[in-house]
């Protein structure tokens, strides 16, 4: 399956600070590797085009070296690190996304995958973190680079066939299982997980606007059966605000909960593959980006992966199909981890499905839409929220995308069938 790296801008020009220099790699290389002597050649190339990734800098280093034995070797590193003020950091910094990703990979990433290795399990959820630093307010990360290993995206226009999707749900089973254990036995989670970003003052934005009335023009050529039953089921602004704080709330102390990963879609999720006869079968699975992750529903991270991730054509055939494969994997993990309180049942599973069914819409209606946009040099968040000619242009360019109107066919009825689009 195709690698993922050019999403939604082949543009590839960024700034790459002046202090990523090959001095700054010489401790990382001495601890990675200890018969390293030199580097030979350094080279620094963005790790993600422009407009895939708004909350932090990525860059992937790769470096010819020099060892003891005077062999050469390539050595390839991602680093991630907080944009500048002037780049947007000013804002991006003050929600707290690479403090959060920093105590996943410094603390809570290696005690989830240690409760599997004391049962007797290896488990790996995430690339290896070479190197943490906190320099005047600047988290810096450098992490495996798992391209290295054949580790890649699947096609996201495509999205997940069954096959993948058994094995994807197990393994987020694994992840939100040992998260619920961990908690059990070390008290909740920092607070920094309790929290999730909503825009202020997003009541008065002209661009929620403009995005819904483009949305209802497109509606309209879509050959939706009924479809001015659905116009009037867009939430405005408030209702939208509404719903997604109620989302953020979870305020039901008896529901199980799990940290979820907040950004979980098939972009965030790559897979390597072993050949037998002829037939690549899925060998491992790694999740990258935590910067979103909160303690709530596991009903959030579901949510995104069935709307945003899965063949078009299975999307809905299988909904409930996918979340007894989920449920079936939690219990499972939960027993191997002695988990001591009661199991979770499916029925309580769906009951938080639809208890926080607004995902389904909020993911429909954001994500989705520049998932399933073919590579386009102007396709951004930013633009999809423009206010004005060129934001319309952009937008209903987006909304009658024929992928999207595909799924959008799909997943509305159904949001619809379940009582989704009842907004207060």
């Amino acid at each position: 399956m195709p690698d993922n790296s050019t999403k939604f801008n082949p543009n590839l020009n960024v700034d790459i600070p002046k202090w990523v220099t090959e001095n700054y790699f010489y401790p990382i290389l001495k601890n990675d590797l200890p018969n390293f002597v030199k580097i030979l050649n350094f080279t620094t190339i963005p790790a993600t085009p422009p407009g895939e990734n708004y909350t932090s800098l990525m860059m992937r280093i790769k470096m010819d070296i020099e060892m003891e034995d005077g062999f050469t070797q390539q050595k390839s590193y991602i680093m991630k690190t907080m944009l500048d003020d002037k780049k947007g950091g000013t804002f991006i910094n003050t929600l707290n996304l690479f403090p959060k990703e920093r105590l996943m990979y410094e603390a809570i990433l290696p005690q989830l995958e240690a409760l599997y290795e004391e049962c007797g399990s290896k488990v790996k959820f995430s690339p290896k973190c070479h190197w943490i630093e906190d320099k005047s307010g600047r988290i810096t990360l450098v992490l495996e680079d798992l391209l290295t290993k054949k580790f890649k995206n699947v096609n996201r226009l495509k999205g997940f066939d069954m096959q993948h999707m058994k094995r994807v749900l197990e393994k987020l089973a694994e992840f939100h299982a040992a998260s619920v254990v961990l908690r059990e036995r070390h008290g909740p989670f920092p607070k920094e997980f309790k929290n999730t970003y909503l825009p202020a003052n997003y009541q008065k934005s002209k661009s929620y606007q403009s995005r819904v009335q483009c949305y209802k023009a497109a509606m309209a050529t879509w050959g939706l059966e009924d479809y001015e039953k659905y116009t009037k089921m867009i939430p405005d602004a408030d209702q939208y605000v509404n719903a997604t704080m109620q989302c953020f709330n979870n305020s039901h102390p008896e529901e199980f909960k799990v940290l979820n990963h907040g950004d979980f879609w098939s972009s965030n999720i790559m897979l390597n593959y072993t050949s037998k006869n002829g037939h690549n079968d899925i060998n491992q699975i790694r999740f990258v980006d935590f910067q979103m992750c909160k303690w709530g529903s596991p009903a959030m991270d579901l949510w995104e992966l069935i709307i945003c991730s899965v063949e078009s054509n299975l999307r809905i055939r299988n909904f409930d199909l996918f979340l007894r494969l989920y449920h079936s994997h939690l219990l499972k993990c939960l027993k191997f981890l002695k988990y001591e309180k009661p199991m979770p049942l499916l029925s309580d599973l769906h009951i938080s499905m639809l208890r926080y069914g607004f995902w389904g819409y909020f993911t429909t209606f954001t994500h989705l839409v520049l998932i399933l946009l073919p590579s386009d040099k102007e396709a951004s968040l930013l633009r999809l929220m423009q206010p004005g000619e060129e934001g319309d242009k952009f937008r209903m360019k987006a909304f009658t995308n024929p992928l999207y109107v595909r799924a959008v066919l799909d997943i509305l009825p159904f949001l619809y069938r379940r009582g989704i689009l009842e907004f207060q």
